[in-house]
């Protein structure tokens, strides 16, 4: 691996981001590999960097870009445009995808590439260690990657923060998936992962965007990601409550038949009329919910690679050499 492009989603975080630059610039001196970074500006409303001739004091980075799109669509989606862009050049060997504010460390990257040899296809994907959250976050981050682990059978101890091989960026672009989740789409695509265990720090600036309904939105979506696998579960144990209720009700009805001195009057006919109302409610879920995957088979999924562009309102060479992008006709380049 020779040329590694770096995807990193902004919104608003830009002093963070200058801040990265700057670490990226200390650890690109010491790899064997050029970095091009790629910013993808999650419809920002502060005014993007402008770097100067002397590139920011940048020397071993090769090039920074900025991809702003035309509106915010969420870091995930950011991600997932970024990807589908950068799968379009011909100037990489492997991207690298990770958050701006300096929670995933440049340093770690060392660490991503260092067994690598000479593989060319590699997903190597950075497993959280040490988290610098609140009591609360680390609460709720370790309910949900239960609550994953319950609904789908999978565990995700990973987050974005993953190195990936052309080749399998070519693929994860084909897979509808990633417009939710990268890392569960990660996990659906069943490529083989490498797993570098990575402490997280600490922010270079601001605060975390990432409030309590985020993170709930951010777990429903990469749950959702296993839409199928929950809804086998959900209809097994559909038919099992089904069938303990039939068999219930079918007791109750032999003791108010047979032992009528056993029953209290009334009680059975109560427990009885409770439980066939449980298994109508679970009959006519279970039916809405083929239903709904059923007809979700025949519609037209968002597919990233051919759907991303629409979202892209111009992409800026910042500084760098110049690659053939498929986009360079939407906005005028640095170097023009």
């Amino acid at each position: 691996m020779n040329q590694l492009r770096l995807i990193t989603p902004v919104y608003n975080d830009w002093t963070s981001f200058g801040m990265l630059l700057q670490e990226l610039d200390k650890v690109a001196a010491s790899l064997p590999l050029e970095i091009f970074v790629s910013a993808i500006d999650d419809g920002s409303e502060q005014a993007t960097p402008i770097v100067t001739s002397d590139k920011g004091g940048l020397r071993h980075i090769v090039g920074v870009e900025v991809l702003s799109l035309a509106v915010n669509v969420g870091h995930q989606r950011a991600i997932a445009i970024g990807l589908c862009a950068a799968a379009q050049d011909h100037d990489f060997d492997a991207i690298l995808i990770m958050d701006a504010d300096g929670e995933d460390p440049p340093h770690a990257i060392e660490a991503l590439i260092k067994d690598l040899g000479d593989r060319k296809d590699f997903c190597v994907v950075a497993q959280r260690r040490k988290r610098v959250e609140t009591a609360s976050f680390k609460f709720f981050y370790l309910l949900y990657k239960s609550f994953f682990k319950l609904a789908t059978g999978k565990a995700i101890s990973f987050g974005n923060f993953c190195l990936i091989s052309r080749s399998y960026v070519d693929r994860l672009v084909m897979i509808p998936d990633l417009w939710n989740n990268l890392p569960a789409a990660i996990l659906r695509s069943r490529l083989p992962l490498d797993y570098v265990p990575v402490h997280r720090g600490r922010r270079y600036a601001g605060r975390s965007k990432m409030n309590f309904t985020s993170l709930i939105v951010h777990g429903l979506s990469g749950i959702s990601v296993y839409a199928d696998t929950i809804f086998v579960r959900l209809l097994t144990l559909s038919v099992l409550l089904t069938t303990a209720s039939v068999v219930l009700v079918s007791g109750l009805l032999i003791v108010r038949i047979f032992y009528p001195s056993h029953a209290t009057p009334g009680w059975t006919t109560t427990i009885a009329f409770g439980l066939t109302i449980i298994i109508l409610q679970v009959l006519f879920t279970a039916l809405s919910s083929i239903l709904m995957l059923l007809n979700s088979r025949v519609q037209r999924l968002v597919l990233p690679k051919l759907d991303y562009l629409p979202y892209i309102r111009d992409r800026r060479l910042l500084f760098g050499h110049r690659f053939p992008p498929l986009l360079s006709g939407l906005a005028p380049d640095a170097n023009d």
